[in-house]
């Protein structure tokens, strides 16, 4: 993504790539994030209940001149109507973030503009920015307001997500996994300390264990799926690791990660699956479902992949369904 410093023009960061990645391979995570920044702040009608069928949209958009501008995220989700949204994870409170906003926005519309005789009709992406580090002037909101010919007034609302509202207990209650990741943003004094304290790295210790089980009760429960778990528990360590490197404590830090490690990735769903295609007792029966959890991973239907390897049932509607005899 172009997010300029002075330092490094144009660089990413660990922590951009970490919820860029999250919401590329687990996007119905980011419903609940836009309940937060949208329903709950008014701007949206529709409350998401997680099952709404969410589409990626191209993220690259040209830039004028040259060059191009990346978003952070950028979806179609098909609830009771159609609505893109557009979000950026910021991990500086940066006052100009709001220009590159409009940018994204005006670009993005234009891309999606749809022309006809003497009109041009478009729409601008419903927009909101997480922040990860905020100060007390980082606001809740930012506005937009455009003058246009005749000296009519256009004004929209950007809704702000701060992490330092956030606690473990009320990303939970929320859904708000997409969040999970970045939680330890709010630890980032006490990790300058934790190589000299060991109440405080005691502390940080107990929450990253605390977020570890909490993944795997929630994958237990049937809130997540493994493969969403797993995606999120690869984007802590990620997070976690960047914030050692930044805060002088890496060492700190990789012995707090250097405990369990957890397995939820999609390749254990592609194993119990075949597995369980061993138990049915015949090689074809093996092969059937080999092929099953790969069509499901490869569409993204993590959580059938997870049902088809442990429920013959599901199994067999999934058979029919894509037609593997």
């Amino acid at each position: 993504m172009s997010k300029e410093s002075q330092n490094h023009p144009g660089m990413n960061t660990p922590y951009d790539d970490a919820f860029k990645s999250v919401v590329q391979k687990c996007p119905t995570l980011a419903l609940f994030l836009i309940n937060e920044l949208f329903f709950r702040r008014g701007l949206s009608d529709e409350e998401y209940t997680g099952k709404e069928q969410v589409e990626l949209l191209d993220k690259e958009l040209p830039r004028l001149g040259s060059g191009s501008l990346e978003m952070d995220m950028r979806i179609l989700v098909k609830g009771v109507t159609e609505r893109k949204f557009h979000l950026e994870c910021e991990s500086t409170p940066d006052g100009r973030v709001i220009i590159r906003m409009v940018q994204y926005n005006m670009m993005s519309a234009l891309a999606d503009a749809n022309y006809e005789k003497a009109v041009i009709r478009t729409r601008i992406d419903d927009s909101g920015v997480l922040f990860l580090r905020s100060t007390s002037q980082t606001p809740d909101v930012m506005t937009v307001e455009l003058t246009v010919p005749q000296n009519k007034v256009i004004s929209y609302q950007i809704p702000v997500l701060k992490i330092q509202n956030y606690t473990l207990d009320s990303i939970l209650e929320k859904k708000l996994y997409l969040l999970l990741p970045f939680l330890f943003f709010n630890y980032e004094k006490q990790l300058r300390l934790a190589k000299e304290d060991q109440m405080i790295y005691e502390q940080i210790q107990n929450l990253y264990a605390q977020i570890l089980q909490n993944l795997e009760s929630h994958t237990e429960q049937g809130l997540i799926n493994a493969y969403e778990a797993s995606t999120l528990y690869d984007a802590l360590r990620i997070v976690l690791e960047g914030l050692g490197r930044t805060n002088e404590s890496e060492k700190e830090v990789k012995q707090i990660m250097g405990g369990k490690l957890l397995e939820f990735s999609a390749d254990h769903i592609y194993y119990a699956g075949e597995a369980a295609g061993e138990q049915i007792g015949e090689k074809n029966g093996e092969d059937k479902l080999g092929r099953l959890i790969s069509i499901l991973l490869e569409t993204t239907r993590y959580d059938d992949a997870s049902k088809a390897a442990s429920d013959p049932e599901v199994r067999k509607k999934l058979y029919a369904e894509f037609g593997i005899a």
